[in-house]
């Protein structure tokens, strides 16, 4: 009965608080897109399943090949995507409800999440074209296994997120064990696709092996249940260890760069120490990994100017989902830094000199593409170049029209506080003017020299960014107070 009311009160709390009105057309939209995805991927999986069951001789068995793929999509999608379920513990603390009972409350949460319906009808929907080659035994067990599956993966992904909080390498080590199976894949080290076929026939010839699964998510609930219950209080996830130092003391020499030294540091701490910002940074390595879906399928390298916009992401993907919220990141003591004893050109300038040592990490850590060829590398180089002569003054121009407040203490996905769909269209410029520029001399069978103008534009803009500072610290300074006053409506 105690389950019940608990969802009463969740059902209440977000039905009666004073935010609903305020997001209901942001959710009204963002049901509206997930209503596309939905239809999307029902005509995907029919389209797909009737696609094997006419050209293969053995689609069930080839069809199984992708399982091990199918399932690592969902995690990346749920772990990038996916809210942490969480319960506002403090009222219940002084009622006689035992703790088991909310942890266990708080882990039934992820079955009613709505990211669970995309698996299961994009499977229905694979095997609603291949039902002239399995029978009603085969469709069940595959219907069971991705059932299973899923709930494996999200509890699986809700895990290393919490523990993510905690401990920050954590993300680091997940993503390089999935690197790291792409790799093995990639360079036929070993066979995943042949694992996952043998898998998973094993599993369609003998059912039982489904008991493997539920063991799986039996292991995977019970670990969140043991982390929940000895961190229950929030502070366990909101605090590091007291007596770790920071890593951010190790960056103090920044101070030696002067004001803009000590601020660029405080910007590095903002990053770290906050929840949004933090997870924010954590999908750096990400954009970094954006060439592997693309580089490795040969069709793309017809499409050169798909190519700049591959390269403009791996190098600027931080810095464009960063840098249009500069100000606002910092919404909660703007004010603060408005009556600070400084220039705002080198408050404006530490922002800039940030996005110029990110995206010069992540493009010398990007070099390793040349291993598909030195016009990538001499794409990607280009595209640099305007990223971080053009894009990031840009973005420093556009970031001041930003004057809504955000709050940094909460998760970024599905978080919708701040952004305007200003910022989207944005967006389109920073992407597309390179494409723009090069398509003239690309229609020509002159792409090199394509590529060549929009190197020399940001290189042009590197030399020029002294006077476009200027004009960018005085549209700050005009439109300060407004960016103020719209920062303080919460």
């Amino acid at each position: 009965m105690r389950n019940f009311t608990l969802l009463s009160h969740q059902w209440k709390a977000a039905t009666r608080s004073a935010a609903v009105s305020k997001s209901i057309g942001i959710k009204i939209f963002m049901g509206f897109i997930f209503f596309i995805l939905f239809l999307e991927l029902l005509g995907a999986g029919f389209y797909l399943g009737s696609n094997m069951a006419k050209h293969s001789e053995q689609p069930i068995a080839d069809l199984l090949r992708y399982g091990f793929y199918f399932f690592l999509a969902i995690l990346l999608t749920r772990y990038m995507l996916q809210k942490l379920p969480t319960l506002m513990v403090k009222p219940y603390l002084v009622l006689p409800i035992k703790k088991r009972k909310l942890v266990n409350f708080m882990l039934t949460k992820p079955l009613f999440n709505s990211l669970n319906i995309l698996p299961i009808s994009f499977v229905l929907a694979l095997m609603l074209g291949l039902h002239q080659h399995m029978d009603a035994s085969t469709f069940g067990v595959i219907v069971g296994s991705v059932i299973i599956g899923d709930l494996f993966v999200n509890y699986l992904s809700i895990y290393v997120k919490r523990v993510q909080i905690k401990h920050e390498y954590v993300f680091y080590v997940f993503l390089a064990l999935i690197a790291g199976i792409f790799s093995l894949d990639y360079f036929a080290i070993i066979d995943v696709q042949a694992a996952s076929s043998f898998v998973f026939m094993q599993v369609i010839t003998q059912p039982l092996w489904l008991l493997a699964g539920i063991f799986l998510f039996a292991i995977a609930y019970y670990l969140n249940f043991q982390l929940l219950y000895r961190h229950f209080s929030l502070e366990d996830f909101g605090k590091a260890d007291t007596n770790q130092k920071s890593s951010l003391e190790n960056l103090s020499y920044l101070n030696r760069f002067g004001k803009i030294g000590t601020f660029a540091l405080l910007e590095l701490k903002m990053c770290v120490r906050n929840k949004r910002t933090r997870t924010m940074l954590f999908m750096t390595p990400l954009f970094l990994l954006y060439g592997m879906f693309f580089y490795t399928n040969p069709v793309y390298f017809e499409m050169k100017g798909f190519l700049i916009f591959v390269g403009l992401f791996i190098s600027g993907g931080f810095m464009m989902s960063f840098g249009l919220y500069f100000f606002a990141w910092e919404s909660g003591h703007f004010d603060l830094m408005l009556t600070a004893n400084t220039t705002y050109k080198d408050y404006i300038k530490a922002k800039y000199f940030l996005m110029l040592s990110t995206s010069t990490i992540i493009y010398l850590l990007s070099t390793f593409y040349v291993a598909f060829g030195l016009e990538i590398l001499y794409i990607n180089s280009m595209c640099f170049l305007f990223n971080i002569g053009v894009n990031s003054l840009l973005l420093l121009y556009f970031a001041t029209n930003n004057n809504k407040y955000m709050d940094l203490s909460k998760g970024s996905a599905f978080n919708y506080q701040g952004v305007g769909g200003r910022h989207f269209v944005l967006m389109i410029p920073l992407l597309v003017t390179p494409i723009f520029i090069y398509l003239p001399f690309g229609m020509m069978d002159q792409g090199n020299v394509g590529f060549a103008l929009i190197g020399i534009l940001g290189i042009l803009g590197l030399l020029f960014r002294e006077k476009m500072m200027d004009i960018i610290t005085r549209r700050f300074i005009r439109k300060r107070y407004q960016m103020s006053e719209g920062f303080r409506n919460k």
